[in-house]
C-alpha cells in the first residue's frame, strides 16, 4: 500500500513540476519576444494544465478521501463520470488555443472565422451526447473511469489530428515557423506523443497503479513538448526590428480604428482629444486603449509609444 501511495506522490510532484515548467517557459518566451503566436501558446498551456490537474488529480484525491465511505457502485460511477466533465471547458479552450496556435504558426489568417465554427460544433456534440446519456441510449458503464477517459482521448486525438493536418497542408514555411523552429516534423513527433499517451490512458488500469502513474506522466510530458521545442530551437532575432507602421499593426493584430488611436497616442494627444478628433465617446477610446494594451503587452501610454518607436523607428 505504501508503495502505491509513494508512486502517486512522486507522479504528482513530476506532473506539477512539468506543468510549472511548461507555463513558465511559455511566459518567458512571450515576455522575451512579444509575438502574438507565443501569447496563444501561453494560454494553451495554462488551460491545458488547469484541466489536467483538476480532472486527473482532483479525481484521484476524491477517490482517496471517500475510500473509507461506503458508497454504492452507482454513486461511485457517477462521481467518476461527472468530475472530469466539469473541467471540460478548460480542455475545450485548450483545444481551441492549440488549433489557433497551429493556424497562426502556418500564417493562416482565419482565426475569427475558426472561432465561430469551433465552439458551436463542440457545443452541438456535447449536447447530442448529453441527450443520449440522459435517455439512457448511452448507459453508464460499469467502469465509468475508463469510459470517460476513452471518450476524452478520442476527442483529443481528433483535435490533434486537425492540428497535424494544418501543418501537412501548408507546403511553405511561414516566417513564424522559421522563427519558432517548430516545423512539420515536430508536429508529427508531437502527434506521435499524443497517440502514445492516449493508448496509455485508455489502458491506464491494466497493470494497476503502475500503469496509471506511467500514463499520467506521459500526458504531462507531452504537454510541454511544444514550448520546450520552441525554447531550444527558436531563431527569434534580439536585434531591433525596423518595420513600417502597417507591419506593426499586422504583427499585433491591431484593427484600423485601434491604429488611428495608436497614432494619436504617439502624437501626445489625451483620451479626450482623441475622442473629439475621431468623433467617438471617451469611453470608446478607453475601451480601445485597453484592447491595444492587451494585444501589445504594454501597461501604459508611454510604454506603447516606446514600443512603436522601437519597432518602427518613428514616433508614429
Amino acid at each position: 500500500m505504501w508503495i502505491e501511495n509513494l508512486s502517486y506522490v512522486v507522479t504528482f510532484i513530476l506532473s506539477a513540476g512539468m506543468s510549472a515548467l511548461g507555463i513558465l517557459v511559455s511566459v518567458q518566451l512571450y515576455q522575451r519576444h512579444k509575438k502574438p503566436v507565443l501569447a496563444v501558446l501561453l494560454y494553451q498551456q495554462i488551460f491545458l494544465f488547469s484541466f489536467l490537474i483538476y480532472s486527473i488529480w482532483g479525481n484521484i484525491t476524491l477517490r482517496i478521501l471517500i475510500s473509507d465511505i461506503q458508497l454504492s457502485e452507482e454513486i461511485s460511477s457517477k462521481l467518476a463520470f461527472f468530475i472530469p466533465i466539469i473541467g471540460i471547458p478548460f480542455m475545450v479552450v485548450s483545444w481551441f488555443m492549440l488549433l489557433k496556435f497551429a493556424l497562426k504558426l502556418n500564417g493562416v489568417d482565419s482565426t475569427k472565422t475558426f472561432g465561430f465554427v469551433f465552439f458551436p460544433t463542440l457545443v452541438a456534440l456535447v449536447t447530442i451526447f448529453a441527450v443520449l446519456y440522459q435517455r439512457e441510449i448511452i448507459p453508464t458503464p460499469g467502469n465509468a473511469d475508463l469510459f470517460v477517459i476513452r471518450i476524452l482521448s478520442g476527442l483529443n486525438l481528433l483535435i490533434h489530428l486537425l492540428f497535424l493536418l494544418i501543418f501537412l497542408r501548408n507546403r511553405k514555411q511561414s516566417t513564424e515557423i522559421k522563427e519558432t523552429g517548430f516545423s512539420r516534423k515536430h508536429a508529427i513527433l508531437f502527434f506521435g506523443a499524443v497517440i502514445v499517451y492516449s493508448a496509455a490512458m485508455s489502458f491506464f488500469n491494466f497493470f494497476g497503479f503502475i500503469s496509471t502513474c506511467i500514463a499520467i506522466a506521459l500526458i504531462f510530458a507531452a504537454g510541454i513538448f511544444i514550448p520546450l521545442t520552441i525554447n531550444f530551437r527558436n531563431k527569434f532575432s534580439d536585434e531591433k526590428q525596423n518595420m513600417d507602421f502597417e507591419a506593426f499593426c499586422g504583427t499585433y493584430e491591431i484593427s484600423k480604428r485601434e491604429a488611428e488611436i495608436i497614432r494619436e497616442i504617439c502624437s501626445g494627444k489625451s483620451n479626450k482629444a482623441i475622442a473629439e478628433k475621431l468623433f467617438i465617446t471617451l469611453q470608446t477610446v478607453k475601451d480601445h486603449n485597453h484592447r491595444i494594451f492587451t494585444k501589445t503587452g504594454v501597461k501604459s501610454r508611454v510604454q506603447l509609444s516606446n514600443l512603436v518607436r522601437e519597432k518602427t523607428g518613428r514616433k508614429q
